[in-house]
């Protein structure tokens, strides 16, 4: 049986502490599983995303639920290993509730970043022009520096 992630947003916090920021801003990203229950055969899986801009610039705090579909061998594996004491899924479950969370949880962080105001919470493309040849022989080039943004 394929898995299938069903994932859904409870709670969304935006929070601008001040209104500008000087020098670089720090983007800190986090995914965090709460809890994990077995619920009529599939895993039931409490998150909590955080997306921080430093230095005290804003945060973003997502909670939700994620419905994880998958066979019974990989359910009753993952409560097993999270039911040891160490609160850890199995590297592979884990791998696909996190790029999961990552995924909606970015997305949804641009959109709130707008309308307050804040940075993107994900380094932007940008265009930088080779030095002047000729007319017309100038191709945009796509700069891939984000040393600076994401930690």
């Amino acid at each position: 049986m394929a898995s299938q992630v069903d994932l859904k947003f409870r709670n969304l916090e935006v929070k601008r502490f001040a209104n500008y920021a000087e020098g670089p801003v720090n983007v800190h990203n986090n995914s965090n599983v709460k809890t994990v229950l077995k619920i009529e055969g599939k895993l039931a899986i409490d998150f909590t995303f955080t997306c921080s801009f430093e230095p005290g610039i804003g945060l973003i705090k997502i909670e939700g639920d994620i419905t994880l579909r998958d066979s019974e061998e990989n359910i009753e594996r993952a409560m097993k290993e999270w039911d040891k004491g160490a609160k850890n899924l199995p590297t592979d479950v884990a791998e696909r509730v996190h790029n999961a969370i990552l995924s909606s949880c970015i997305i949804e962080s641009v959109v709130l970043s707008k309308e307050m105001g804040l940075p993107a919470p994900i380094p932007l493309p940008t265009v930088a022009m080779p030095a002047k040849k000729e007319p017309g022989t100038g191709d945009p080039k796509i700069s891939d520096d984000t040393r600076h943004y994401i930690r």
